[in-house]
């Protein structure tokens, strides 16, 4: 099995074992120089808990490195550690255990990630005090991502992922684009294995690039053009999760059904069209069709082309693996597996 392995595969199986359940709503983000928390959101597929408060960085405590600086080079890529920069924000407490958080089931075990605010993780980020992974695909990665950061996808990572040398005793920082949906759940899956100190960005990578922090890629400039699918699903999937992905790059993003069943999937995908075959996937059925397509009405299952299925399957009683994989309008919550590296 290559490295790159399908994205879809990997968060079909994550869906039908209910391995991690359900995705937060997304965030906005807060303007540079403050941290924001707000109260407690229950849904059927993760809690929400947060505080309602808004409080000013002092400057002192926002110097540090920005886009555009002489920056120094990154002498160990591996390790999710930004170089030593020469401006550093003073020293400042942070109370960690007043943030967001999200609850996540991993293999029967609840998980709480804490949702880190923009500028606790420039702070840590800035002092060298957390490693940071970027949870997205490997395409968006290349194209702009954290100065320092990791590639490490969520759920599960890749092949040698850089994390597995790590001290899981180090704070670890992740975060995506959509803001923290696949950020809290490689964050869950972190913890899930052994790794003590874990945050997502609550406001995830467009905070930061909204603030201009340092970054790395081929294009770092690039302004993300953001297409939204609207959709709509049978009612019995209100909490469970839609997804949009991208075969030719492993681009991936998801949402929550409402309760009406109808959903919104606000893609950031780079290297497509309005021609690009984009799959959308529901509790109830795949389909595919190009992006101009979804964009343009309301997604339902008579949209486009049923999508191909692939299950994986464990046999309990003597440990074999069967896949199977067929064309298929409804997708299914039998029992898939989680793979754990790729």
């Amino acid at each position: 099995m290559t490295e790159r392995q399908s994205s879809r595969r990997r968060f079909l199986q994550l869906t039908g074992a209910a391995t991690i359940a359900g995705l937060a709503g997304c965030s906005s983000g807060s303007p540079e120089g403050t941290t924001s928390t707000s109260t407690q959101t229950t849904t059927a597929n993760a809690t929400q808990t947060t505080t309602q408060t808004t409080t000013a960085a002092p400057e002192n405590q926002m110097r540090g490195p920005r886009e555009g600086d002489d920056l120094p080079t990154d002498s160990k890529p591996s390790d999710g550690y930004p170089p030593e920069f020469d401006t550093v924000p003073e020293e400042r407490s942070i109370d960690t255990s007043s943030y967001d958080t999200l609850t996540r089931e991993v293999h029967d075990v609840t998980v709480e990630v804490p949702l880190v605010p923009i500028e606790d993780a420039y702070y840590w980020y800035a002092r060298g005090e957390a490693r940071f992974v970027d949870a997205r695909s490997e395409t968006g990665y290349d194209v702009s991502h954290i100065f320092g950061s990791v590639l490490s996808p969520a759920p599960d990572g890749r092949t040698l992922d850089p994390t597995d040398d790590w001290n899981e005793a180090d704070r670890v920082v992740t975060y995506c684009h959509c803001p923290h949906h696949l950020s809290s759940l490689r964050a869950a899956m972190l913890l899930a294995t052994g790794f003590e100190n874990v945050y997502a960005i609550d406001e995830g990578f467009q905070a930061w690039l909204d603030r201009n922090y340092p970054l790395a890629g081929s294009d770092t400039n690039r302004d993300y053009t953001v297409r939204t699918i609207e959709g709509e699903t049978s009612r019995l999937d209100a909490g469970e999760t839609a997804w949009a992905f991208h075969p030719q790059t492993d681009q991936v993003e998801a949402t929550e059904i409402g309760s009406d069943g109808s959903y919104a999937l606000e893609l950031k995908f780079v290297q497509v069209d309005a021609q690009s075959t984009i799959q959308v996937e529901t509790p109830s059925y795949a389909i595919q069709a190009p992006l101009g397509e979804l964009t343009s009405g309301t997604v339902t299952a008579d949209t486009g082309e049923p999508a191909e299925q692939t299950k994986t399957t464990t046999n309990s009683t003597n440990g074999t693996t069967n896949s199977t994989t067929g064309t298929n309008n409804t997708a299914t919550n039998d029992s898939f597996s989680l793979n754990w590296r790729i």
